[in-house]
């Protein structure tokens, strides 16, 4: 049976064929998770095979490729697989890839060619940026093919796509019953002050992350705030630090008589007992998991993208989401509807502080082709630098996360100034009152311009340090105590390049002495 499309589904579809009659070779497409990419991808896989054009659909992880394959065929698509452990049937237009596989066999190898695609479809095209992948798809569009990328994440692409496509938003995928609302509570963050390394828009090392979270105390926290809003104990997935972190926290909650279980790329663990990370085991786990027998998934990664599981009512983030890829690719596992259960929203607690790093899960993003995590999450850093009552607000008595107003919408209590608690380094908590971005401390001394010209020169010239502009602006600040202004000589005209590295923003478009002078 064919259920009608979505409306982002039939938008990505008729828009993506007619930019394919337009003539573009390099199109992605973006929607929220959860919103039916697969539908997209079988209906274009349909309509390829119906102007019999061999097709090609790149994945990057075995899960999500194995995943995928009961998706082909429960969609009746007549398909080959070209990954490691899989013969290849080469003749059928359609084939499921592995782009590890490829670039082994096609580009060290070169023991087989590539599939001649005309159409070559690639999940999760926010992975696409390694090299050899690259070397991949230009030999694709080398030979002819048009390719289209899929992603609820369009970020850092820019250089990989021509055209961006965006065929629905979060609210249309709720009006239509894709997705649910996500309710967020905050009981505590990390003091991220010891980490020298953070850039921001990236995400932090495993072991930073690992020293940030993984506080005395933690599981107890953790543990209460679940209690606290999932007295039901609804199906849980828990996005650990690191694997050792996501190991710790599975096991905590088994010893606390609730059954729970860890995954990550090699191991599992469940009951007790070690087992190794194959499909069969994983697929057990998620069976078990559906079934309400297993409360709690654990994991450090290897969730975050391409899963399908529904079912899953509660997201613990016990992690620090660097990256807005990050955030949003692993809640939006959690935002999908269910439908014939109870499921009427997510319930995401968040000990990462990602709600004020990121924003809502909720909410709909303007997407541009261009957009880099770095520049996205700096640009609403700054915004709230600047504009403290766009901060969202966190209340002292249940933790719930609203935009605006004294009165807390899930427990009523009203209150009279920002607060949140942070978790310092020996696991106590601190109340901090006030925005989390404080102004920023911007001088005009009468070396200001020449020390910065000075800057400028050394992250251009050095060979082992190539910053970015706001990075080359929080060393200035590190060495003379405050930030330069941003109209002087060597600095970018346009906002947006402050997030670009200083090298790669040409001399163009900086500002220049006359027009520093024209603005004084």
């Amino acid at each position: 049976m064919t259920f009608p499309r979505w409306p982002n589904q039939t938008r990505a579809l008729e828009s993506t064929i007619e930019a394919i009659d337009r003539g573009v070779k390099r199109l992605c497409v973006t929607s929220p998770t959860g919103s039916g990419k697969t539908r997209c991808l079988t209906d274009m896989i349909e309509w390829a095979t119906e102007k019999h054009w061999p097709v090609s659909l790149y994945t990057n992880r075995r899960m999500l490729f194995e995943q995928t394959g009961k998706m082909l065929s429960e969609a009746g698509i007549n398909f080959g697989r070209r990954a490691s452990g899989y013969d290849t049937a080469y003749l059928r237009e359609v084939q499921l890839t592995m782009w590890q596989t490829e670039a082994s066999r096609v580009l060290r190898k070169q023991d087989r060619e590539l599939h001649p695609a005309k159409l070559v479809l690639i999940d999760e095209a926010h992975l696409c940026g390694g090299k050899q992948y690259q070397q991949i798809l230009n030999k694709h569009v080398e030979d002819g093919a048009t390719l289209v990328g899929y992603t609820a994440t369009p970020l850092n692409i820019g250089d990989y796509f021509d055209e961006l496509l965006t065929a629905g938003r979060n609210s249309e995928c709720r009006e239509c019953g894709a997705l649910v609302m996500a309710n967020t509570y905050a009981p505590d963050e990390p003091n991220l002050r010891h980490i020298r390394k953070y850039q921001v828009g990236t995400d932090i090392s495993e072991k930073d992350n690992h020293k940030a979270i993984m506080r005395p105390g933690i599981f107890g926290r953790v543990f209460h705030a679940w209690q606290q809003h999932n007295p039901d104990q609804r199906p849980t997935i828990l996005f650990g630090p690191d694997v050792a972190g996501s190991l710790f926290f599975a096991k905590e909650f088994y010893s606390h008589g609730i059954r729970a279980a860890h995954i990550d790329g090699t191991d599992c663990w469940m009951d007790g007992e070690y087992y190794t990370s194959d499909q069969d085991t994983r697929e057990e786990i998620v069976r078990l998991f559906r079934a309400g027998e297993i409360k709690v998934i654990c994991n450090r990664f290897i969730l975050r993208e391409g899963i399908d599981i529904k079912e899953a009512e509660c997201g613990i983030f016990a992690t620090v989401f660097g990256a807005l890829t990050s955030f949003l690719q692993s809640g939006g596992r959690l935002l999908r509807a269910c439908p014939g259960s109870v499921k009427q929203k997510a319930i995401i607690l968040d000990h990462g502080g990602n709600w004020h790093r990121h924003g809502s899960l909720n909410e709909d993003r303007i997407w541009e082709l261009g957009q880099t995590n770095c520049r996205t999450v700096g640009e609403r850093k700054e915004d709230l630098t600047e504009n403290p009552e766009r901060e969202p607000i966190v209340c002292p008595k249940c933790s719930g996360i609203r935009r605006t107003g004294r009165t807390c919408p899930s427990c009523g209590y009203e209150a009279h100034k920002r607060s949140r608690s942070v978790v310092q380094i020996d696991g106590s908590l601190r109340q901090v009152d006030g925005p989390i971005n404080r102004p920023r401390r911007v001088k005009r001394e009468y070396n200001t311009a020449e020390l910065w010209k000075k800057m400028y020169y050394r992250a251009t010239r050095s060979k082992r340090w190539d910053p970015s502009y706001r990075q080359a602006e929080a060393l200035f600040m590190k060495e003379n105590g405050y930030y330069p202004p941003r109209d002087l000589p060597f600095m970018p005209k346009e906002a947006s390049d402050m997030w670009r590295r200083v090298g790669d923003v040409p001399k163009e478009s900086l500002i220049t002495n006359q027009e520093t002078t024209k603005c004084s």
